[in-house]
């Protein structure tokens, strides 16, 4: 075999991001000359969804045995892509179109296979179709605004030429002296311009825009060392100089605590990152998960200058991704799957691209951000972890979206099977849905309607002062000094008559609990409105159904151990921050999320052939009703087994593991025993409200409209703390 010695092998997993970016710097004039290149960045090379995964030799070689355009939508980032430089188009040419004959395309506009390096070094070109439509920031409605506590992920106000703008905010950082808000200065504005939220229903100033301010810098200045002539970064960063510091947290909303800063520069900063998940809480999109899809991204050209976005980030897999007017500001947090390390703030979103297909059928967009690092290093300011961080999170949108959707199939009266029949959607989702919690965690409260099963999770939780405390009751912790001592609330509950405001009070007094729960009380508030809203002189079919609706989360805690123990954050005395605090976020929502398909047919199963049907009447039995829930749940699965399961766990992904193996089946038990009560307590107050007597004309699907023009009212289930709540029962 005659071997070529002087033959340089093309092993580009060898190219460096420094090789990617002196090779575009150096012909990223020629290329951008291209009538059909539209933009260029750094990163690995795109492979075709349907293209067969090469054997070793091919992967060593890069060789590819495809034909046909490659976009964004049907391509991805595999293991074993090499470095490049990838080279967005407008449209896909294919090579034999290319000639002097007529109708063809010139060869001069071809873009080449790889740039070729003077020392020697071979660089590939990804070419991708990837026709632009431009992110453009509009209105933003129906946004989530804080009761008492701003942060990040919250929404913040700047009036600009007489218009209210409205964007996210990062998250806080400081330079010893001062602590700012960090979101986008075409947001905050001028230096001193005044920045403003609403807090507790009312619009109130919260800060100045300071003068520490980026908008563009040379590359070179930047990247000091790094090759990038005629070439400024879009930075667009603003801070706003806090006025009440009390008033704010450093936890970010649907995030919760932040990790440590992810740390980059020009000594570390590589092609590990492409591919890396990323989540964000933007106040127009909610949550965002994506991947960091290419470094760099040179996107437009202007005065002879060129612009460069540090991280261009798109879907992740095959989850829906999307960003939209107000998520500018926000904070991209990289997700390590390293629990110890948490989530860590990586970039600034400060905009976005919409790639679309030749027939505009299919829209991709992506966001363009800022790396963080590289802004507290310009504005010397470093980010605050832990200020005001005791903020509670909300958790289990798939539990109760699940125990709201399932309930409305047990109905057995003819009247309300039909008014829940043709309501689902309006409660929760549909099984296609529940299967697929991507799909509903774009229904926060951002948008104009909010399934009833999570609006006391996703609006009431930020707009009412007291509603948390409804969503849960701690009935196995033994009561202090007093005629309780020793004695649970379960145990006490065995009698009616223990079943009072006055007696959980003493009750709490007893154990100095400066949080009472008051889970059984809300349920009986709502049961008695459902009640009277049939028994108006013209009965009230839409604020039954509202009411009914709004029940399921409540119901749903109560099926959940965690929500109705003492160890709803581990073995007491919790520490903020530790593994144990994070196995309720992670039993209810992580698991779930991550076994959906299993829950819904699981659920499904323990359901078929259960028709629920009257079995109490009056809010107390209704309360009497959650509470045998809440017994049988705690029995069923007792919280400290859970937590010790989850305990034993070395990694997240272990843990999730471990409490689905072992309380799996029995969480799928819970939550069938949860959608039986929620159906019981439906059916009873529409026995005592008199339902059965409703025309059936006037029991088909309600307008959404109707529905959260009503649950955003004040005064509709007002939310209360227990001792303030005899009056609603």
């Amino acid at each position: 075999m005659t071997v070529n010695y002087l033959f340089a092998d093309k092993d580009f997993n060898m190219l460096s991001l420094l090789d990617l970016m002196e090779a575009r710097d150096l012909y990223h004039v020629h290329l951008m000359h291209k009538q059909n290149v539209v933009a260029t960045a750094l990163g690995r090379y795109l492979i075709r969804k349907d293209e067969p995964w090469p054997n070793e030799a091919k992967v060593r070689t890069g060789a590819r045995q495809h034909k046909g355009k490659r976009t964004m939508d049907n391509s991805e980032v595999r293991p074993y892509s090499w470095p490049c430089v990838v080279v967005f188009v407008e449209q896909w040419v294919e090579r034999d179109r290319f000639g002097y004959q007529s109708g063809h395309v010139s060869p001069e506009e071809m873009v080449p296979k790889a740039i070729y390096m003077p020392d020697g070094r071979v660089v590939p070109i990804c070419v991708v179709e990837a026709q632009r439509d431009e992110y453009v920031e509009g209105e933003v409605s129906n946004v989530i605004f804080p009761d008492t506590k701003i942060g990040g992920g919250f929404p913040v106000i700047a009036d600009v030429q007489g218009q209210e703008h409205i964007a996210s905010l990062g998250c806080l950082v400081t330079d010893g002296h001062t602590v700012y808000a960090l979101t986008n200065r075409h947001v905050c504005g001028e230096p001193g311009e005044e920045v403003f939220a609403v807090l507790g229903g009312q619009r109130v100033r919260v800060g100045r825009s300071s003068h520490k301010q980026l908008t563009r810098k040379l590359f070179e200045e930047v990247y000091a060392g790094w090759p990038g002539k005629d070439v400024y970064v879009n930075l667009d960063v603003g801070l706003i100089k806090i006025d009440n510091l009390n008033c704010w947290t450093a936890q970010v909303y649907g995030i919760g605590l932040m990790g440590k800063m992810a740390d980059l520069s020009i000594n570390n900063i590589s092609l590990k990152l492409i591919g890396c998940p990323v989540r964000a809480y933007g106040c127009a999109s909610g949550q965002i998960r994506g991947a960091v899809h290419a470094l760099f991204y040179r996107y437009k050209s202007v005065g002879g200058f060129e612009y460069v976005a540090d991280f261009l980030v798109g879907p992740q897999k095959d989850r829906p991704f999307s960003v939209n007017p107000g998520d500018s500001g926000t904070v991209f947090m990289l997700d390590m799957g390293d629990e110890k390390a948490g989530l860590m703030p990586i970039s600034v979103l400060w905009g976005g691209h919409v790639f679309v297909d030749r027939t505009g059928k299919t829209r991709m967009p992506f966001a363009l951000a800022t790396c963080l690092s590289t802004v507290c290093n310009l504005l010397d300011v470093d980010v605050v972890r832990d200020w005001n961080i005791g903020q509670v999170d909300y958790w289990g949108e798939m539990g109760h979206y699940t125990i709201g959707a399932k309930a409305c199939t047990v109905m057995s009266e003819p009247g309300l099977k039909k008014l829940m029949s043709a309501n689902v959607d309006r409660v929760g989702f549909n099984d296609a849905g529940l299967k697929s919690p991507e799909k509903y965690e774009i229904h926060k409260a951002h948008y104009k309607f909010v399934p009833l099963a999570d609006v006391a999770d996703n609006v009431w939780r930020n707009i009412r002062k007291s509603d948390e405390n409804n969503h849960f009751a701690d009935m196995d912790n033994p009561g202090g000094p007093g005629p309780y001592k020793g004695k649970t609330l379960l145990q006490l509950s065995k009698s009616e008559k223990n079943i009072s405001i006055e007696v959980w009070g003493k009750y709490y007094d007893s154990i100095n609990e400066t949080r009472p729960g008051a889970l059984p009380f809300r349920v009986w508030q709502i049961y008695t409105a459902m009640v009277k809203s049939l028994q108006e002189a013209e009965p009230d079919v839409v604020g039954f159904f509202c009411a009914a609706g709004c029940l399921a989360p409540y119901v749903g805690d109560a099926c959940q151990p965690l929500h109705i123990s003492r160890f709803h954050h581990g073995i007491p005395p919790v520490k903020s921050g530790s593994v144990a605090y994070n196995v309720h976020s992670s039993y209810e929502t992580d698991m779930l999320n991550e076994h959906a398909p299993d829950v819904v047919k699981g659920v499904n199963a323990r359901l078929k052939g259960v028709k629920a049907t009257p079995t109490f009447q009056g809010g107390r039995g209704a309360a009497m009703r959650v509470i045998q829930l809440m017994a049988w749940t705690v029995k069923n699965i007792p919280p400290k087994d859970l937590v010790d399961t989850y305990n034993a766990g070395t990694s997240p992904s272990d843990r999730i593991n471990r409490i689905w193996n072992a309380f799996g089946d029995k969480t799928m038990d819970s939550m069938a025993e949860g959608c039986k009560c929620l159906g019981e307590i439906w059916e009873s107050a529409w026995a005592e409200g008199g339902g059965a007597n409703m025309p059936h004309t006037e029991l088909g699907a309600i307008d959404p409209g109707l529905l959260s023009a009503l649950y955003v009212k004040p005064d509709f289930l007002p939310s209360r703390a227990l001792k303030d709540m005899g009056p609603l029962l």
